[in-house]
């Protein structure tokens, strides 16, 4: 099924004139396969090796670390794969806003969106601007998947931005965490690289690479309980406060969000929107470590509270924290 003029056409189109090249190919209505043998294939393997070959000369580096095969084999994989992740996702969260779900197209919008986030990927490894030229050709994609929503998955005008933040926080989460555990496993020096580096994640309104240095520091908090299994007081009254304050943070990104409105929503609006989206799943955290709290503590707490409530008088450490959680009922209960 492939097809070298026809990928040469679509991708010559896609450069040339986008918004045609969307309308043409959802006419068509390719399925998965198609797009996947005549662009997405031999767009990100042919960008992969040019930029082997770049690296290789340069001594830059990859789309996720230094210049081998190797790790232009897991680049070539892992992005491949991705296109699918990527899709799933936009197809998924379509029909909770009203849109049409239809894996083929939704694959089809993705195959066109990553023409020029590939092509950037094969100049990403020049020395000085290369880094660059891979952002604007990835921020450039980005545009072109939001323009081709409503074409191939017919969201509406007024629920476009909504769709498209949440759908790009969920595949940027998903990217992260599975690249970086299978890089990780297979390919250890590919793991780190998974995270932004902060002068990309600016583009994000909020510091994307805040929200992974929170999650680090959070994963190396240790602490160890009382043997009794007792809560004191100043724990439960410092995780009420922190309860109370995670709300507040969660409220106002929250009304940030539900105030976007597509007719006004510039591009970096939008991304300002993921970064924020990507900080609701990190409020109580972002909470707990900027006053300079342990993590660890934190859910221990809150797993004693927990076991307090159901329980209540199944034993004196039970009864204990359970008379310490009654005292803050109304301010633990107004926000978890």
């Amino acid at each position: 099924m492939f097809d070298l003029q026809a990928t040469i056409a679509r991708i010559t189109q896609v450069i040339k004139d986008p918004n045609a090249a969307a309308a043409a190919y959802r006419t068509s209505q390719p399925p998965w396969l198609q797009t996947f043998m005549q662009i997405t294939m031999p767009a990100y393997v042919g960008a992969l090796v040019v930029g082997y070959i770049i690296a290789l000369i340069t001594g830059g580096s990859l789309l996720y670390g230094p210049a081998s095969f190797g790790m232009m084999l897991f680049s070539v994989i892992w992005s491949l794969v991705w296109t699918f992740v990527v899709a799933f996702i936009l197809d998924f969260v379509a029909g909770n806003f009203d849109g049409q779900r239809n894996f083929n197209a939704a694959y089809a919008l993705v195959g066109l969106a990553i023409v020029p986030a590939a092509l950037g990927n094969a100049l990403s490894p020049l020395p000085v601007l290369g880094w660059l030229i891979g952002l604007v050709a990835g921020i450039y994609s980005l545009v072109l998947a939001y323009r081709f929503v409503p074409v191939f998955l017919e969201v509406p005008e007024a629920q476009r931005v909504k769709h498209f933040v949440i759908a790009v926080t969920a595949a940027f989460v998903v990217n992260i965490v599975i690249g970086a555990t299978v890089g990780s496993m297979f390919l250890p020096s590919a793991a780190p690289t998974f995270t932004p580096t902060s002068g990309q994640s600016g583009i994000f309104g909020a510091d994307i690479t805040g929200r992974a240095d929170f999650a680090q520091a959070a994963a190396k908090d240790t602490y160890d309980p009382p043997s009794d299994g007792r809560l004191r007081e100043a724990q439960v009254e410092n995780y009420a406060d922190v309860l109370e304050k995670t709300q507040a943070l969660r409220d106002r990104l929250n009304q940030k969000f539900d105030n976007m409105d597509e007719g006004e929503a510039s591009v970096s609006d939008i991304l300002r929107g993921v970064g924020d989206a990507m900080r609701l799943g990190t409020a109580e955290m972002e909470v707990v470590k900027t006053r300079g709290g342990n993590w660890a503590e934190h859910i221990w707490v809150k797993n004693q509270i927990e076991t307090a409530r159901v329980q209540q008088d199944v034993n004196d450490t039970v009864k204990h924290n359970y008379a310490l959680f009654l005292e803050y009922q109304e301010e633990i209960e107004a926000f978890d």
